[in-house]
């Protein structure tokens, strides 16, 4: 019969490590450098993520690049549909025939394919950053930094409560009672 499984916390008091528990965390944390030539927005969308992510500790100074790529076509892509507001999704054109004659027909705006185009890789950004429900089990956490042991307090630090009497006032020569 095979011997039984110790709990966690058995584990964790006689400072031994599971073998049914892998270890879920294999990088150190890290923040990437805030790249160069990036437009107040950009920096501003490069800023919020680095934060998210290091909220959730899957921060890691690799993850930059991807980073600036997300924040770069999140600026691409609220300038898109930014124009497209403006102007509408269907716009009116003028192109002349082979007489040179001008004709004016209906096409898609052309801030549209751009802007599908940035969704799209931002969507495919935040996947591999794992902010997507399907993908967020997929990224391994970093390393929590270590938590400073709390030492136990020194006798002068530790205060009497005021409801117990000094035993130092007891007069014993008078009977053992309080001054």
């Amino acid at each position: 019969m095979p011997q039984p499984r110790k709990s966690l916390d058995e584990h964790k008091l006689q400072n031994t490590k599971p073998q049914y528990v892998e270890p879920t965390a294999v990088l150190d944390p890290s923040r990437p450098r805030y790249p160069k030539g990036l437009t107040p927005e950009a920096k501003r969308v490069f800023k919020n993520i680095t934060r998210l992510l290091e909220r959730r500790r899957s921060l890691t100074e690799a993850d930059g690049e991807l980073i600036r790529l997300l924040a770069l076509t999140h600026v691409r892509h609220a300038r898109a549909v930014e124009n497209l507001a403006e102007q509408g999704e269907i716009r009116l054109y003028t192109r002349l025939d082979s007489n040179g004659q001008p004709h004016e027909f209906e096409k898609e705006n052309l801030w549209l394919p751009i802007a599908r185009d940035a969704e799209k890789q931002m969507i495919g950004i935040y996947d591999r950053l794992g902010f997507t429900p399907r993908d967020r089990s997929k990224v391994k956490p970093t390393k929590e930094e270590p938590k400073p042991e709390e030492a136990l307090p020194s006798r002068d630090e530790i205060a009497l409560p005021e409801d117990e009497p000094n035993l130092a006032d007891i007069d014993l020569t008078a009977g053992g009672t309080l001054q």
